[in-house]
């Protein structure tokens, strides 16, 4: 055999790895195509279980839809489910909603003629380690068979929005009156109940989970269903927000006792507040508006900074109160601002009353436009009676009280003195019958017991 000049016969370790490194490379190339083949494979076989789910699915609410007697037992809104096949793991979403015939819009939006609803049924299968493959979907419309229902009937139309306005689904909605329904809002925010008999209905969210526009858990409003008619109503309902409260601000005085705590935002009615006990600490649930809250001391429409007198005009027009940012399902800490009065108590000989009880209930006698409403929660409440600090040796007394209309009452033995005043933003005032701002007292408020 010949050889070649210079080189023993053979191969050199380099090309062996040469050789070796090109042979791995296609064997990761092939075991890469073997394993996409098995990927692509699985992917496969599930979406045909996935179709079969869906179909399974469909043709349950499809043999439901068909028999009168059933119909209405069908559940508006978005249901879902798991099942288990060959260890893969399946969710089945079914959503359910009644629109208009030749309607594409929700009846929420658009209710038509309320004889005239037909069930749009939308199924959707995902399963475990689908890897970018597209969800199995089918759709159809169910028309309601002759009998399911009394040509005599109305509906209702509920559409729930959450604090920011946007389209809030999944939430329970219960009607009560002559029938008694459950349904859960769809992806487009609405809950609607057919073929209803006519009569009085109460409307209510039962999720439980949130607060609706006016501070109330289960929100509930009242409303009539006539011959076909549909009745459509809205709710405001989010996650709740919570406010605590870390403390007194504005002034270096002791407190009075017995200041009840509130919130005040324009979409509360009907006088923009809600109010609190006194001692209250954490304000919630609170619906957290976008706008925020002013957070005040006192529970009357003359303690709040922004509120309104009789005459929907600002008690206090100058002041400049900055809402309060609340977000659902958070918490918020805010001071609340108090404001120093003055207080000194004298017998009809001038000579300074030590030991004087004094007391300060919230004035809302006075005529327009001067009148306060006070409130508990949602409903007219007790204007508070506020206990101030008692005069010392030299017969004065400072306490940190909240804005409004108050009587000033100083009680020393058998012996009893008044003032009524009207603490202001920027001074406490003396006030005519009215109730109207007179004088800012200069210095102490002079109560003579006699």
């Amino acid at each position: 055999m010949e050889t070649r000049p210079g080189r023993p016969d053979g191969f050199t370790v380099i090309e062996v790895v040469a050789a070796v490194t090109v042979l791995m490379i296609a064997l990761l190339g092939a075991a890469l195509l073997f394993e996409n083949g098995i990927i692509v494979s699985g992917n496969t076989r599930n979406r045909v279980v996935a179709a079969q789910l869906a179909s399974q699915a469909m043709e349950t609410i499809r043999g439901t839809a068909a028999d009168p007697t059933k119909f209405t037992s069908i559940t508006e809104g978005q249901t879902v489910w798991t099942q288990t096949v060959n260890g893969v793991k399946y969710t089945i979403t079914q959503d359910a909603q009644f629109t208009a015939q030749g309607s594409q819009q929700s009846t929420c939006d658009a209710p038509g003629n309320a004889s005239g609803y037909i069930l749009a049924v939308n199924e959707k299968v995902i399963w475990s380690g689908m890897a970018g493959t597209q969800p199995v979907q089918q759709t159809t419309d169910l028309a309601a068979p002759v009998g399911a229902y009394n040509a005599s009937s109305g509906s209702i139309a509920v559409k729930v929005f959450d604090s920011n306005g946007a389209l809030n689904p999944n939430i329970n909605i219960q009607i009560s009156g002559p029938a008694t329904q459950t349904q859960q809002t769809t992806g487009e925010g609405c809950a609607f109940f057919p073929y209803l008999p006519v009569g009085t209905y109460t409307v209510k969210v039962i999720e439980g989970t949130g607060v609706g526009d006016q501070e109330v858990v289960a929100p509930a409003q009242t409303t009539s269903v006539s011959v076909g008619q549909t009745a459509a109503l809205q709710f405001n309902y989010d996650n709740p927000a919570t406010i605590s409260i870390t403390g007194w601000t504005g002034s270096v005085a002791t407190p009075a006792s017995g200041i009840p705590i509130s919130v005040s935002n324009t979409g509360l009615q009907p006088y923009g507040q809600y109010s609190y006990a006194a001692g209250t600490t954490t304000l919630s649930p609170l619906f957290p508006y976008a706008s925020g809250y002013t957070v005040f001391a006192g529970n009357c429409t003359d303690n709040n900074p922004v509120g309104k007198d009789t005459n929907r005009n600002p008690f206090y027009p100058s002041a400049a109160a900055t809402p309060l940012d609340v977000n659902p399902s958070q918490n918020t800490p805010t001071g609340v601002t108090l404001y120093d009065v003055a207080v000194h108590v004298q017998n009809s000989l001038a000579a300074p009353v030590a030991g004087a009880t004094l007391t300060a209930p919230e004035t809302t006698s006075y005529g327009t436009p001067n009148t306060a409403v006070c409130t508990t929660g949602t409903a007219n409440g007790t204007a508070p009676t506020l206990g101030l600090v008692t005069t010392d040796a030299s017969g004065n007394s400072t306490t940190a009280m909240p804005l409004g209309h108050f009587t000033i009452k100083a009680h020393a033995g058998a012996k009893n003195g008044a003032v009524n005043i009207w603490v202001k933003p920027d001074a406490v005032y003396a006030v005519d019958a009215n109730g109207n701002a007179t004088t800012a007292f200069g210095g102490p408020i002079t109560v003579v017991v006699s």
